[in-house]
């Protein structure tokens, strides 16, 4: 499983929600509304053969601030478990990413705040493991 493979695959995925700038770098500026496709955290060999590997990471779904209840509201659409803006059913419509693993899975969103040089965006960070024959 190649990281940046991955990360590509998520853009895609997430690149289908109408109006959402999609990154799989982190970027210095991020331009709202926007998904941060993070950094993975790799667990290898849980088959012990380079048969299977086991990463996760965040995406960051940010949105600017330009009054609490609007801005609350616009970011509230990505949380939804399915639909046209769901973070979730995006992330998962190809769970192999093209080839890039066997399967992933969207475990979690929490709720937060994303700071990018002097901007405060307010955020979710969903978590997602993905699992993928070892290189």
């Amino acid at each position: 499983m190649k990281p940046s493979s991955v990360r590509d695959g998520i853009k895609k995925n997430l690149s289908t929600i109408k109006g959402l700038r999609c990154y799989d770098i982190i970027p210095d500026l991020p331009q709202p509304p926007a998904a941060v496709v993070g950094q993975l955290d790799f667990t290898f060999d849980l088959n012990n053969s380079r048969g299977l590997d086991q990463a996760n990471l965040d995406v960051y779904v940010l949105v600017q601030r330009h009054s609490e209840r609007s801005a609350q509201d616009n970011l509230d659409k990505y949380l939804q478990g399915s639909g046209d803006y769901s973070i979730k059913a995006a992330i998962e419509s190809d769970l192999t990413l093209g080839g890039a693993c066997n399967t992933l899975r969207v475990t979690s969103a929490e709720s937060g705040t994303y700071l990018a040089g002097d901007v405060e965006f307010i955020s979710y960070r969903y978590r997602v493991t993905v699992w993928g024959q070892g290189e």
